[in-house]
């Protein structure tokens, strides 16, 4: 059964679809609200215009809904307005949820540029690709946090700011929206509007159709009619960064059946960048889901030393005096400069014979690190305890195996006291992080496991008592 097919331009030239209302002019006004300025693109399920808030004086990214099924559309809404009140730097900021006569409608946060058009205007530099993606991952973690799924990943959903920040748009609206088989443009080889398509896979059941967001940046998952989940994004994710990096896809097949085979035989191309950007990559693009990352704050972790700017994470070309300067306080600091200089005296043929047992640099670190959270949980600091996190993971895995089950267990034990000290959301992360390093040390993942679930429940069971009336 082949790919159905459909010009997008069909759908442009006119919303008058669904009843919904005309909308071709500039200076209309959309809700009693938004005047509309001109526009910006459009897709199977959608048109975007560039409108300005006249409530607010601000311009907002304007996204009316063209086609849409009844029993889809108040789901994916509900999901809009949960994606509204994530509030997160790096997930793109939804104003307003609602409707233009029998047109469902999205104000989004509006952005000049995406990380797709970004890509294809000049070369660019490894390890800015790798700070602005780690970025977009940071905001896919938080979306999961919230039990959000994306599902259709890719640069051209990642808005890139004025400042040079991302943010991730467009959370739940395509696990609703491509579940509709009414209209079926498949993008097999790049973004095309909303890129959402149906193709028949050639592995589901029977004449199954299967429900796929780009096919470029599609799990295996989902080409076999299963329903995806976070690990999904993952693999997304890292199809995206992979062919950011290498400058070509890491897959190729323009149906499903194809894509599947070129998926199983493993990527193509060389990534630019360190080794260990490279094995991370690999293991997200596995192709069971159970062999990625646990998490995407795993993959994040993963790939963080290459990143060294804004977590302060230790990387190959940080001397580590500076690292320390940046990531712990000067009281931590001074002692364990002290440590050090107390073990160069040691070796020293002027110092006397001291006993002096010296402690490995990367010990050290880590040690003033797990401190430091802990110190930072004791004064209700929770929001800053995750930073730490993220610079000390790298450090751990310097160390010898023996001291890594050690600080798995420090580890576990800050999740212990996040949880004690009603902070879920950093405790789920601390749980991840250990997580990921029990999986690599071959650990039982039992405990964590099950402590990172109840975490996440406790946080979701907040979020809906917020959401509340």
């Amino acid at each position: 059964m082949s790919p159905r097919s459909f010009q997008a331009d069909d759908l442009a030239s006119s919303l008058e679809l669904d009843g919904s209302e005309h909308v071709d002019e500039p200076d209309q006004l959309i809700a009693g609200r938004f005047e509309i300025l001109r526009r910006l693109g459009h897709g199977a399920f959608a048109v975007v215009y560039e409108a300005m808030d006249r409530d607010l004086d601000r311009r907002v990214a304007l996204k009316l809904f063209t086609s849409f099924a009844p029993n889809e559309l108040a789901t994916a809404l509900r999901e809009a307005r949960a994606m509204a009140r994530l509030n997160h730097h790096n997930v793109l900021a939804v104003h307003d949820v609602g409707r233009h006569g029998d047109t469902p409608f999205l104000a989004i946060e509006y952005a000049e540029t995406d990380l797709q058009r970004w890509l294809s205007a000049a070369p660019r530099d490894a390890d800015e690709i790798l700070r602005l993606f780690s970025e977009a991952g940071t905001g896919l973690a938080a979306a999961h946090a919230a039990g959000l799924v994306h599902h259709d990943f890719k640069p051209a959903n990642v808005m890139l700011r004025a400042d040079r920040s991302v943010a991730v748009g467009d959370f739940g609206l395509a696990r609703h929206l491509d579940t509709l088989d009414s209209l079926a443009p498949l993008a097999p080889e790049g973004p095309v509007g909303d890129g959402l398509g149906v193709v028949d896979s050639g592995l589901a059941l029977g004449d199954a159709k299967v429900a796929v967001g780009t096919l470029r940046y599609i799990a295996p998952e989902r080409l076999l009619g299963r329903s995806g989940d976070d690990r999904s994004d993952q693999f997304s994710f890292c199809v995206a960064l992979w062919e950011a990096l290498a400058a070509q896809p890491p897959f190729a097949g323009a149906d499903a059946q194809r894509r599947y085979d070129s998926i199983a035989a493993g990527p193509a191309g060389t990534p630019r960048g360190r080794a260990h950007v490279v094995r991370a990559l690999r293991r997200g693009l596995a192709v069971e889901p159970e062999d990625r990352f646990e998490t995407m704050d795993a993959l994040l972790w993963a790939l963080a030393p290459a990143n060294s700017g804004k977590f302060g994470v230790l990387s190959a070309e940080a001397p580590v005096g500076s690292w320390l300067r940046r990531s712990v306080r000067p009281s931590v600091t001074a002692a364990m400069l002290g440590a050090v200089f107390l073990a160069a005296v040691g070796l020293s043929r002027e110092a006397p014979a001291l006993d002096v047992v010296i402690t490995p640099t990367a010990v050290l670190t880590a040690n003033a690190a797990i401190d430091h959270a802990r110190e930072l949980i004791e004064a209700g600091e929770f929001a800053q305890t995750v930073p730490v996190l993220m610079t000390a993971m790298p450090v751990v895995r310097e160390t010898d195996t023996e001291a890594q089950r050690e600080y798995l267990a420090q580890i576990e034990a800050l999740g212990d006291q996040l949880v004690s000290a009603d902070a879920p959301t950093q405790a789920s992360l601390f749980y991840a992080a250990g997580l990921n390093l029990a999986q690599d040390l071959g650990a039982d993942p039992t405990s964590l496991t099950d402590k990172r679930a109840t975490a996440m429940a406790k946080y979701r069971r907040r979020q809906r008592d917020a959401e509340r009336p």
